[in-house]
């Protein structure tokens, strides 16, 4: 299968609505989980913290900053290799920065909470919306209807290592290189870091693949 024909398939691989459902399912709860857990202050994946420090440098919000942010990533991408592209490229750009900023925004302006307090309350939200963060990706996954920038990039970075080393870079060790640069960014811009980016940074890529496995026997996709 050629680049195009595989680009083809993302767009349109049927069942198609199933998939549309289980992606816009996946990218919408991803949004609600990032705000919350911003809330505990043990931190947020690696890329959107990286995000909430450029929006409190720049003013701007969240999910603008990652669209402008994905949209530069998907600038590499259509560089090098846009095969893995499709429909939940754009949800993921789209939806899950904005969704955090509408949660943002009705837990601060309706519910009033601007943070959790209490250590026993953040490690037992933290523990929930991680579990429910990690199902949110596996369902996005599962939709099989692209990736995002940032989930292509270090499958990019690891193939041209290889070419250029003449040897196979393994690629859990590209990810979370990948993964510790934008932590390393996200410190010096002053996002949200903490304990829970840098336990993604060793563990989600392996812990969501798992969970995408088991889901997709139930899913049958």
């Amino acid at each position: 299968m050629n680049k195009n024909q595989r680009l083809k398939e993302l767009f349109f691989k049927p069942p198609l609505l199933k998939r549309l459902i289980l992606m816009l399912i996946g990218v919408f709860v991803m949004g609600i989980c990032v705000s919350v857990l911003r809330l505990t202050h043990f931190g947020t994946d690696p890329c959107s913290a990286m995000n909430y420090g450029i929006s409190g440098i720049t003013g701007l919000s969240f999910g603008t900053v990652q669209v402008i942010v994905a949209l530069v990533l998907l600038g590499i991408v259509l560089i090098f290799d846009y095969s893995k592209l499709g429909l939940g490229t754009i949800g993921n750009m789209f939806v899950v920065g904005y969704t955090a900023d509408l949660t943002t925004w009705f837990t601060s302006k309706v519910l009033g909470i601007e943070s959790l307090e209490g250590f026993m309350t953040r490690l037992i939200v933290m523990l929930v919306f991680v579990t429910v963060f990690i199902f949110a990706v596996a369902l996005y996954v599962n939709s099989g209807l692209g990736a995002s920038a940032y989930d292509v990039i270090p499958y990019i970075i690891r193939e041209k290592l290889s070419k250029a080393l003449h040897k196979e870079i393994p690629f859990k060790a590209v990810r979370i290189g990948f993964d510790a640069f934008f932590t390393i960014m996200a410190f010096l811009l002053k996002g949200e870091v903490g304990a829970i980016t840098l336990i993604m940074v060793l563990t989600l890529g392996p812990v969501i693949d798992y969970v995408a496995g088991l889901l997709k026997k139930v899913l049958k996709l």
